[in-house]
């Protein structure tokens, strides 16, 4: 089956980029990074479309990645990843309800269903913790809701939820504030939506959060959100 344009542009862009780790959100089991890369996705969405589209894919480019079970399996996949040394990262891919949105039996009014999402998936993520104590916890994907001081997407219950979420997990969102990638490529008329969370005891650095492509304008025909990622120096 012959690739749209839009999927080719966005293979180029992964390509580009090269990240060791690729979670990808309302994607497609056709789109991948350059090859080398193995991936564990969530299972068909929770609404009509076409047999390859999914929620969440996770992909790696090196070590051993195993799936895990989530509590939301149409729009969560998780895997563990263990490297070669033996370090081990919980990779947790999301989309979070956005305005409008029901989920399961919760309608969208007054936050009802990003609510009871996001605390079974919080719930997800404290599981894994436990689980794995040692490894590495990532959280990230669409999260449909900004976490700057000044309002752009979702609401201020949301966010003080969301933050409470992060914080309660001991996870540090690295693509917010002063380190929003989005708010800082177009001079704050926008602010990031998409977030890349890590444990509070990250093994390294983090060195710096970026997105792509660099103007609003080239969104046309590639997506509706920026590309947003971070580099991170990790210690083995």
């Amino acid at each position: 089956m012959p690739q749209s344009v839009q999927a080719e542009r966005q293979q180029k862009w992964l390509s580009r980029i090269e990240a060791d780790i690729w979670i990808l959100t309302e994607t497609h089991l056709g789109i991948a990074p350059s090859e080398g890369y193995y991936s564990v996705a969530s299972g068909p969405p929770d609404r009509p479309g076409d047999d390859g589209e999914r929620w969440v894919q996770i992909w790696v480019k090196n070590g051993k990645l195993t799936p895990l079970a989530t509590s939301d399996a149409a729009r969560t996949a998780a895997a563990l990843l263990t490297l070669s040394h033996g370090q081990q990262w919980v990779l947790y891919g999301t989309v979070l309800p956005w305005l409008g949105s029901s989920w399961r039996e919760y309608p969208a009014s007054q936050g009802q269903a990003f609510a009871a999402a996001l605390a079974t998936q919080q719930a997800d993520w404290q599981r894994l913790r436990t689980t794995y104590p040692q490894a590495v916890l990532v959280v990230a994907g669409d999260f449909n809701q900004d976490l700057n001081a000044l309002h752009y997407y979702g609401s201020r219950r949301n966010k003080q939820a969301l933050r409470q979420a992060i914080d309660s997990t001991r996870l540090v969102c690295f693509t917010a504030g002063e380190n929003d990638p989005v708010h800082q490529l177009i001079h704050g008329q926008h602010s990031n939506i998409d977030h890349i969370c890590l444990s509070q005891d990250l093994p390294g650095q983090f060195q710096r959060s970026f997105a792509w492509p660099s103007r609003l304008d080239d969104l046309r025909g590639l997506s509706d959100h920026f590309g947003v990622g971070v580099e991170i120096s990790v210690v083995p």
